[in-house]
């Protein structure tokens, strides 16, 4: 945490909501205004060089140049040696997906298919603009108690190749979350829309059985069964899982990107005509604190 600073640019810092290895996230005010934002700084110092700032600025391009609900706005970017970069987004609060399968996944599975709706929206808007995100994971959806969805996190975006571009773009580097990775981005091939279908299909697994289609006790050992083995079904981790949704998450898991939903939108119409479970769960009750012994 970078201590003692006050301002960076025209905003006054008033809270630190996460302190990563490069960047630092905090919740800020322009001066005089009273309305809350946030704030991914890259701090003046050691960690500030020209690759890290690109990076940031590559973030705001892209952010500006969606316009969803469900996708996190993007409102300002700043750089200079004195305040370091940053950008200033859009103040959601709310827990990203991944803690909330750590903490609540049974208060999920109820309202599922509103959240996958929303999700495969924000991720659709963004491949009908040309980019493919390269991060799907559920850590980059911020998702509220009524269901309201922030897609965050443009830091691998890059624009969808086509025709000649996509044929003699070269290898691409090998980055991503590897528990989530397609077989195309581990190989550094040219992504497009079903890439991240191939993601958000490992998310979705996720989310209904709590477990991730692959684990493994190294990295290399991990992306080699993204490359080569088969998940088990879903069916297999919840019985309750209807079957025609076992095969839409099974089919967004194929190896090869002609073999997954063409795009959002046909998981998105198959989702509306069906159902993710047999039996659709029950809202849960809310917790009762034990009382304390005095």
């Amino acid at each position: 945490m970078s201590a003692g600073r006050e301002f960076v640019g025209n905003y006054r810092m008033f809270h630190l909501i996460r302190a990563g290895a490069m960047f630092e996230i905090w919740a800020v005010r322009p001066m005089a205004e009273t309305t809350a934002y946030a704030m991914k700084w890259l701090p003046p110092g050691s960690r500030y060089d020209r690759s890290t700032v690109a990076q940031l600025k590559h973030e705001y391009d892209v952010g500006k140049a969606l316009d969803h609900p469900s996708i996190i706005k993007t409102y300002d970017y700043g750089d200079s040696k004195k305040d370091g970069a940053y950008v200033v987004m859009e103040l959601f609060k709310t827990p990203n997906l991944k803690q909330q399968i750590h903490d609540q996944l049974d208060s999920l599975h109820w309202r599922l298919d509103t959240i996958l709706m929303e999700c495969a929206q924000a991720l659709e808007h963004m491949h009908r603009r040309g980019w493919v995100h390269r991060d799907i994971k559920p850590d980059n959806f911020l998702v509220d108690e009524n269901n309201h969805i922030r897609l965050i996190d443009f830091t691998l975006t890059m624009k969808i190749k086509t025709g000649i571009g996509k044929m003699f773009g070269g290898k691409m580097p090998v980055a991503g979350t590897h528990s989530y990775m397609p077989p195309e981005q581990i190989r550094g091939q040219a992504c497009d829309a079903r890439a991240d279908i191939y993601s958000f299909g490992c998310m979705v697994y996720e989310l209904i059985t709590g477990k991730l289609p692959f684990t493994a006790t190294s990295p290399a050992e991990l992306l080699n069964k993204h490359l080569k083995l088969k998940p088990p079904s879903v069916q297999m981790l919840n019985r309750n899982v209807h079957n025609d949704f076992a095969n839409l998450v099974g089919r967004m898991l194929a190896k090869e990107p002609k073999d997954r939903p063409e795009s959002l939108m046909e998981f998105m119409r198959e989702l509306k005509a069906g159902r993710v479970f047999q039996i659709k769960p029950k809202k849960p009750l809310p917790k009762v604190e034990e009382p304390k012994d005095d």
